[in-house]
């Protein structure tokens, strides 16, 4: 069976999300920006939170997970970096895994947004927590020094399946998409986007689930490559990764 899934908004942006595995019973909360937030989405289920899957040590990541395990037990399973704003049991990074019920989950090191960052990622659940790495058409914020860093994380998660859904840490779905829309202006996927966006914002809907299909399609940072955006930006020719950090400082400023 597969896993159940709930993404919802936290604290003003952030996003929370439960996993069920509806065999076992087994349920984790990927981060928890709000321990009274997150309890009671998984109460109105009628799912008890057995994990807590850490991405990053950024506070508005992490300032729940101590009472969420105090109220629940929870099992805490984060990247060391994360052990001075959290209760930690289980420190996980590059090559771990950690096991939802009948579904594993590979940890992947992916640097840049913060120095500790991981991703989880379960090919047989099709599925990838990625934090804030990569947000609905746009990335995170990159630690000053490691541009290079964080196109190797994107790089490595754009390579997934084009199926694979990606569970992000913020709903900024909407600057991106104008973002997007100016820096890659005649791709109608991104027009199309950036519409649904607009009603999104409108209708109140949070939007932090995605897919490696629809960021390759719309997505500036993915679509670095991509000779439409090294040409908005003046710089056809230049290697991927450059053309990356170009947009990045480009966002920046945005």
């Amino acid at each position: 069976m597969p896993l159940d899934i709930h993404v919802f908004r936290t604290l003003s942006d952030n996003a929370g999300a439960l996993l069920h595995d509806p065999e076992s019973g087994a349920c984790a909360t990927v981060d928890v920006p709000d321990a009274g937030e997150v309890l009671a989405a998984a109460r109105a289920r009628g799912w008890r939170i057995s994990q807590v899957l850490v991405t990053h040590e950024h506070a508005d990541h992490v300032q729940g997970v101590l009472t969420l395990k105090q109220a629940t037990g929870a099992k805490v399973f984060a990247p060391a970096a994360a052990r001075a704003g959290a209760p930690v049991d289980v420190v996980i990074g590059e090559g771990d895994h950690v096991a939802l019920g009948g579904y594993d989950f590979e940890v992947w090191a992916t640097p840049g947004h913060a120095e500790g960052h991981v991703s989880l990622v379960s090919l047989g659940a099709g599925l990838a927590l990625v934090g804030d790495v990569v947000f609905v058409m746009g990335c995170g914020r990159v630690m000053p020094g490691r541009m290079e860093a964080m196109w190797t994380s994107l790089s490595r998660i754009m390579a997934l399946p084009a199926a694979t859904t990606l569970i992000t840490g913020h709903d900024y779905t909407l600057s991106n998409a104008r973002f997007a829309a100016a820096m890659d202006p005649s791709n109608p996927d991104v027009a199309a986007r950036l519409a649904e966006a607009e009603a999104a914002k409108a209708a109140g809907r949070f939007w932090a689930v995605t897919t490696i299909a629809e960021e390759k399609a719309t997505n500036p940072f993915f679509r670095a490559g991509e000779g439409a955006l090294a040409a908005t930006l003046g710089i056809v020719g230049k290697p991927a990764g450059e053309v990356f950090a170009a947009l990045r400082e480009a966002k920046n400023r945005f």
